[in-house]
């Protein structure tokens, strides 16, 4: 597991079962055999203890909503509720903040597991405040209370309470997760490997049943049964322009334009092949046009989309991954695929 920290400058640690394995400053080289829980500026995060009952998510968010009241900060914030029941933490965080931290760390191909207040990730004393300062800035939490502010108003907040040095820990599990409501990660279907074949195949099928349909099954019955080349003839002159020399194969050019004779299916059982290959990867939408090619949108970052399009390349297809654009659950690249 991989936790970065984004105050008071980005910097990351890889855990091993809580032991610290490897660190630096930055961010962190993607890895998506890791999950990146994010640990985000408690400045950017105001922090209340509220008296719920056991809700399901939405309905903690807007109960803590109305309890806030006129003490939120702006008209429609991002509201997270810790979970379980009684006494716990609410997060507010604004909305143009999450769009912030999600926009930069899908622009270096980062899709994150979890963002967490960076208070929360200090055990909670029991009495008084648990507390890490670097320079002046000052990290802290209670029992009811959690902030990073300057250590001037750090100790006009703290007032006469007693406090202790403390470290930031990953704990399992997370207290709060604010990719949580709108910025939930969508599940995204994951093909199984046997199945990748029979969806190439599936899809070849249906371009070709769509361009010609009836027609088309018509034509291949009376070949298999070897007796109707006059037919088919016929009605090959009945779909193509005037004039062609051997209608049957002005037929076939105009199938193969349109996709159907393998164009599609060419491409599209290897690159399901390929994104069932890569567990960081996810099909996010999939499109295709004779001219173009097939377009799939790749979830998980610009290096797996990359890395996809490199394979693709490698099994004899030109393959591209366009710029990446971010989401509300991580992030989507267009990868072009061509034959």
């Amino acid at each position: 597991m991989i936790l970065l920290f984004l105050a008071p400058s980005p910097h990351w640690q890889r855990l091993d079962n809580g032991r610290l394995i490897a660190s630096g400053d930055g961010l962190p080289p993607a890895d998506a055999a890791a999950p990146l829980v994010v640990a985000v500026p408690g400045e950017a995060v105001a922090l209340h203890w509220l008296d719920l009952p056991e809700l399901a998510p939405a309905q903690a968010a807007a109960a803590a909503r109305l309890m806030l009241g006129e003490a939120l900060a702006e008209a429609d914030p991002h509201i997270v509720v810790a979970p379980g029941s009684g006494p716990r933490a609410v997060a507010v965080t604004a909305r143009s903040a999450m769009a912030g931290w999600l926009a930069e760390l899908a622009g270096t191909g980062l899709s994150p597991a979890a963002l967490v207040p960076e208070p929360l990730l200090l055990p909670a004393p029991a009495a008084g405040f648990a507390v890490r300062q670097a320079g002046g800035r000052v990290v802290a939490r209670s029992a009811s209370m959690g902030f990073a502010v300057e250590a001037d108003l750090a100790a006009m907040l703290i007032g006469d309470a007693g406090t202790s040095p403390a470290s930031f820990t990953l704990p399992d599990p997370l207290p709060l997760n604010l990719l949580a409501g709108d910025y939930a990660p969508i599940s995204r279907w994951q093909p199984p490997p046997g199945l990748a074949r029979r969806l190439g195949l599936l899809a070849a099928a249906l371009a070709g049943l769509w361009l010609a349909g009836d027609v088309a099954a018509l034509v291949q019955a009376k070949r298999a049964a070897s007796a109707a080349t006059a037919d088919a003839q016929a009605i090959a002159t009945s779909l193509v322009p005037a004039g062609s020399d051997d209608p049957v194969a002005a037929l076939t050019a105009l199938a193969r334009q349109r996709g159907a004779d393998g164009g599609l299916g060419a491409i599209a059982g290897p690159v399901v092949d390929a994104i069932a290959a890569r567990p960081g990867a996810a099909l996010a939408s999939l499109r295709y046009t004779p001219s173009a090619g097939l377009v799939a949108g790749v979830a998980g970052g610009a290096g797996e989309a990359q890395a996809l399009a490199q394979a693709l390349t490698s099994a004899g297809l030109a393959a591209s991954a366009g710029a990446t654009r971010a989401t509300a659950d991580g992030s989507d690249t267009p990868v072009t695929v061509t034959r």
